[in-house]
C-alpha cells in the first residue's frame, strides 16, 4: 500500500471524532492537511420495520442506517471537502466503535477505495502519528461486523424486549448491556437479605513489657464458639507461663501496582474521589484529547479505553531512565503489567501520561479544574510506581506458648519504600497501621503482668456493590468491554429505568429492578445469564478475529430470543404511523399503562392511547 507522502501537492483530509483531538493534531501536522470530526457517533439505527428496531431480521439482519438528525450538517461539511481532497485518513479511535465510525465515513460520505487510508494510534502525540502514517491500511470489516453485532442485539433486545415487558407489565427499559449487571446487584441483594449472622469469639493475650502494651492473638482456635470456651483456655494457662518459644523475622517484596486499565482507573477514581464511572471516563477522555498549554494542545495521557496493561517497549525506556535520574538506580525495576484477563482484546497500550516531563506539578496551571489534576496526577504517579522496585517489609514474628495453646503476635515495618516514593495510598494498605514493636523480646523469655480477654464478633453479610466494585466483578466474570462499564453504571442509575439508587455510594436496586429481573429469569434468561453474557464478549473476539460471521451469530441468537417471547404472547409488532409527521409510533409504558409515542421526539411529541389485540 502506498504511503502517504506529506508534499504540498497533496491536499490531505484527516478525520478523527472529537473537534478537541482536531485542536491537538493542529499543533504539529503540516500545513496540507486539513483535519475535521465526525464528532462522534453520526449515523444511528432507525426505529423503522419490525418491532421499530430498524434492522432486517429476515434480511440478514440489514441494519437502516440513517445520518442522526443533529450531525447532518457536520456530515455535509465532511462531504465537501472530501471532493477537494487528493487522500482521506480515517484517524478514528482505535477499537471496534473507532473502525465503525471509519466504516460509516466512507459509507456515508462516499470515500472511494483508492482515495482512502485507515490509520490508529494510541496517543496523541506527533511521533505517535508520525509512525502510524508509516503503517496505513484498510477498514478491518470483521472489527466492523463485531461492533454490528452487538450494536444489533442491544438494539433488538431494547424494541422487543422491552416491549414484551411492558405488555406484562413489568419494567421498562431493557437493556441487553445492562441487564448482566442489574443480576448481580439484584442477587447480591437476595443474598444480603438471606444472610443469617453467627456470634464467635476471639481471645487476645495482653501484656506489658517496660509500661508498654502489647497484643497477641490466640491461634490455637483462631475462632472460638463461646465465652465459656475462652474462660476454659485462661483457667488452663493460669497453670502455666506464657513463653516467647520463637522469633522468626523476614522481608516481604510489596510490587508495585500494574498500569492503570480502564477497569482499574474507574475503580480507582471510585475509591478515592468517589467519581461515578461516566464522570471519571469524561475527565479520562478530557485528558487524552488534550488541553491548552502555553497556548498549543496537548495530549496528556494514552487512550484510556484498554484491557491490556502492557506498555510500548520504547516508553519503558525512556521511564527508567527518568527513574534513575529522578530516585536512584535502586529504584528502577521493571513494569509490572499483572495478570491479564481472559478476555482481554490487548489492542491498546495501558494507560499512561505521554510525556514524563509533564509532571503535575507543571500542567497543574493549564487544566481548568482541581478534579482533571487529582486524575492527571494519580495516572502519573501510577505510571512512574509501575516500573519501580519492590517496597521491602521487614516482617517480625512472635509465637508464644503457653503448655499447648499458641499465641502470634506480628510486627512490620518498612525497610525500603521503593515504588511507594512515587505511588502510596495508606488507606489502600491492610498493614499500614500494624504495630512496629519496639520493644526488644528474646527467645525464651517468660512475659509477666499477662491477662486473657474474650472479644466478641460477629459475620456478616456481604457489602453491596459501589461502581468500582461492580466494575471490578464485571471484569472477572467477563462481562462488559472498556468501551462499555461507564454506560452500564450510568444506565442503571438511569432514573427513566428506575432499576438501581445509588445510597451511601452503595448500589441498591429498587422493586423495579427486582421485578424486572425476576421476570427475565423466567421469560428470557439468555439475556441475564452471566455466563452466557462473558461467552458474547468471546463470540465477539472470534468476530473480530474472522473466525465467525456476524450472520452465525445473530441468527442463532435471535431465534432462541424470539422462542423465549412467542411463549409470552402479547403482539410486539404492533406499530402505527404518526399521524403528524409520519414516523413509526413505539409502545411505551407511563404512570397510566401503555400508550404510543412518536419515534421522532423530541421534534415530534404525539403520543395516543394503546390498546391490546387479543392473542
Amino acid at each position: 500500500m502506498a504511503k502517504v507522502s506529506n508534499t504540498d501537492k497533496q491536499r490531505i483530509l484527516m478525520i478523527v471524532e472529537s473537534p478537541v483531538k482536531v485542536k491537538t493534531l493542529r499543533q504539529f501536522m503540516p500545513d496540507n492537511y486539513i483535519i475535521m470530526a465526525s464528532v462522534g457517533h453520526f449515523v444511528e439505527i432507525a426505529n423503522t420495520g419490525l418491532y421499530n428496531a430498524g434492522i432486517d431480521i429476515e434480511n440478514d439482519f440489514k441494519e437502516d442506517y440513517v445520518i442522526s438528525a443533529s450531525k447532518k450538517e457536520n456530515v455535509s461539511k465532511l462531504k465537501e471537502q472530501v471532493k477537494f481532497a487528493d487522500k482521506v485518513i480515517l484517524a478514528t479511535d482505535p477499537d471496534r466503535e473507532g473502525e465503525s465510525i471509519s466504516w460509516f465515513l466512507k459509507k456515508f460520505l462516499n470515500i472511494p477505495e483508492s482515495k482512502y487510508e485507515r490509520i490508529t494510534y494510541h496517543e496523541i502525540t506527533k511521533k505517535a502519528i508520525d509512525e502510524a502514517l508509516k503503517h496505513p491500511r484498510k477498514i478491518d470489516l470483521n472489527y466492523c461486523a463485531a461492533a454490528d453485532v452487538r450494536r444489533d442485539e442491544d438494539k433488538i433486545v431494547g424494541f422487543y424486549v422491552s416491549q414484551k415487558s411492558r405488555f406484562a407489565g413489568k419494567g421498562r427499559a431493557v437493556g441487553n448491556v445492562m441487564c448482566p449487571a442489574l443480576r448481580m446487584i439484584v442477587d447480591l441483594e437476595n443474598e444480603i437479605e438471606n444472610f443469617k449472622s453467627t456470634i464467635y469469639y476471639e481471645l487476645y493475650l495482653n501484656f506489658k513489657k517496660n509500661n508498654v502494651d502489647f497484643k497477641a492473638k490466640y491461634m490455637t482456635k483462631p475462632k472460638l464458639d463461646s465465652l465459656d470456651e475462652c474462660a476454659a483456655i485462661a483457667n488452663e494457662c493460669k497453670k502455666g507461663q506464657y513463653i516467647i518459644a520463637d522469633i522468626s523475622k523476614k522481608d516481604l517484596k510489596e510490587n508495585p501496582k500494574p498500569p492503570f486499565i480502564t477497569n482499574t482507573l474507574l475503580q480507582e477514581l471510585n475509591t478515592k474521589f468517589g467519581l461515578s464511572a461516566e464522570t471519571a471516563m469524561t475527565c479520562a477522555q478530557q485528558l487524552f484529547q488534550g488541553v491548552e498549554i502555553n497556548g498549543q494542545h496537548v495530549a496528556l495521557i494514552t487512550y484510556h479505553r484498554t484491557d491490556d496493561a502492557t506498555l510500548a517497549p520504547e516508553f519503558v525506556t525512556t521511564l527508567k531512565d527518568f527513574i534513575t535520574k529522578t530516585y536512584g538506580k535502586e529504584y528502577c525495576g521493571t513494569v509490572k503489567t499483572g495478570k491479564k484477563s481472559e478476555n482481554a482484546q490487548e489492542g491498546h497500550e495501558g494507560i499512561r501520561v505521554t510525556d514524563l516531563e509533564m509532571t503535575p506539578d507543571k500542567v497543574k496551571q493549564y487544566l481548568n479544574n482541581d478534579l482533571l489534576n487529582k486524575i492527571y496526577t494519580i495516572i502519573y504517579n501510577r505510571t512512574v510506581a509501575c516500573c519501580m522496585t519492590p517496597a521491602i517489609i521487614s516482617k517480625t514474628t512472635y509465637n508464644i506458648l503457653n503448655g499447648k495453646h499458641e499465641f502470634v503476635m506480628n510486627s512490620r515495618e518498612l525497610k525500603f519504600d521503593g515504588y511507594r516514593r512515587a505511588y502510596y495510598f495508606k488507606e489502600d494498605d491492610e498493614d499500614a497501621d500494624s504495630d512496629v514493636i519496639k520493644e526488644t523480646f528474646n527467645k525464651g523469655e517468660i512475659l509477666q503482668n499477662c491477662e486473657l480477654e474474650g472479644i466478641e464478633k460477629h459475620t456478616n453479610p456481604p457489602k453491596r456493590y459501589t461502581e468500582a466494585t461492580l466494575i471490578q466483578d464485571m471484569d472477572k466474570l467477563g462481562i462488559g468491554r472498556p468501551s462499555t462499564y461507564a454506560l452500564i453504571t450510568s444506565k442503571l442509575q438511569d432514573e427513566k429505568n428506575g432499576y438501581a439508587k445509588l445510597i451511601n455510594k452503595e448500589l441498591v436496586p429498587t422493586q423495579m429492578g427486582i421485578m424486572e429481573i425476576d421476570w427475565l429469569k423466567q421469560n428470557f434468561s439468555q439475556i441475564v445469564d452471566l455466563k452466557a453474557r462473558a461467552e458474547l464478549e468471546k463470540v465477539l473476539d472470534e468476530v473480530a478475529a474472522g473466525k465467525k460471521t456476524k450472520l452465525e451469530v445473530l441468527k442463532p441468537w435471535w431465534e432462541e430470543l424470539k422462542a423465549q417471547g412467542d411463549k409470552i404472547g402479547g403482539d410486539t409488532s404492533q406499530t402505527k404511523t404518526c399521524p403528524n409527521c409520519g414516523k413509526p409510533m413505539a409502545i411505551k409504558k407511563g404512570r397510566y399503562g401503555l400508550f404510543y409515542a412518536c419515534t421522532g421526539y423530541p421534534d415530534c411529541k404525539t403520543i395516543e392511547s394503546f390498546k391490546k389485540k387479543s392473542s
